[in-house]
């Protein structure tokens, strides 16, 4: 985590999941948030329930919302000089176009309004400590078993075909969605440097994509699961058309200083070693 021999760090979840570090749990929505003396704290808590809107919006929105003001609030009875809420590229409006942090953003889908809802309210904090709501995109990395990585390894080690919608704008474009995906321990690296340097007194950016600086397509992210599996990965023309890519904008966070990222076939190779 690019941590100093200095730093401690402690995590909290509703479950125990047995890490290396020192863990508690913690049921946000239920029990009473304390920390204790912190520098900075970093809310990456995300309800299950976001396609079960109807069911189970209470918890998508409890999770996602009231979690985050409530952790909110316990970092700054803890001392914290920084808070960092996890909120997620999916805000943003359908675009072809890469999306920076002034895109407009969408209202008609759950989740994204769950983070909107979140990142709205967090704003309306004492400004104290320094909240600075991540936009992530695509996050991937070893154990993972949910998302398109992870959905498209299987197809190949299955031998299925991975679907391509066209591009309506380009006929040329035949890799179908692109995506920016990141790898996890990027995402760590950037959260870590940016509560360092909130903690530091340095000017921190209210919202900040966080993203590897160059997106993928379905035919890449296939192709090099391949490359590390020894398998020809099979694709099949869809016969849709795509409405959107999910391509962010990073460039406040490379004006900002972001940490290297690693290059994607690299960060596949990691992924399916571990």
């Amino acid at each position: 985590m690019h941590l100093s021999p200095d730093d401690e760090v402690v995590g909290f979840d509703v479950v125990d999941p047995k890490a290396d570090y020192s863990f508690r749990t913690l049921d946000v929505l239920n029990e009473a948030v304390a920390l204790d003396p912190a520098d900075a704290v970093i809310y990456l808590s995300q309800s299950p329930h976001y396609r079960d809107f109807a069911e189970r919006g209470d918890h998508l929105f409890g999770v996602n919302v009231v979690g985050g003001l409530r952790a909110a609030k316990a970092a700054a009875d803890a001392g914290a000089k920084v808070f960092v809420y996890a909120s997620t590229g999916s805000v943003y409006g359908p675009s072809f176009e890469p999306l920076d942090e002034s895109s407009p953003v969408r209202r008609d889908d759950p989740y994204a309004l769950s983070k909107i809802t979140a990142e709205d309210a967090l704003r309306l904090l004492p400004d104290d400590m320094r909240i600075v709501c991540v936009r992530l995109f695509g996050v991937f990395g070893p154990g993972q078993q949910t998302m398109l990585v992870p959905a498209l390894t299987g197809r190949v080690r299955r031998g299925e075909a991975m679907s391509i919608d066209a591009n309506p704008q380009d006929a040329a474009d035949k890799g179908g969605l692109r995506i920016s995906l990141t790898y996890v321990d990027d995402v760590v690296a950037s959260l870590t440097d940016i509560c360092r340097r909130g903690v530091a007194g340095e000017d921190v950016p209210q919202v900040l994509n966080v993203a590897a600086p160059e997106p993928v397509s379905i035919r890449d992210v296939g192709e090099a699961i391949g490359a590390k599996l020894g398998v020809e990965p099979v694709f099949e023309d869809s016969g849709r058309a795509r409405v959107f890519d999910l391509i962010a904008d990073v460039s406040r966070l490379q004006a900002f200083g972001a940490p290297d990222f690693t290059p994607f076939r690299a960060a596949i190779d990691r992924t399916l070693d571990a």
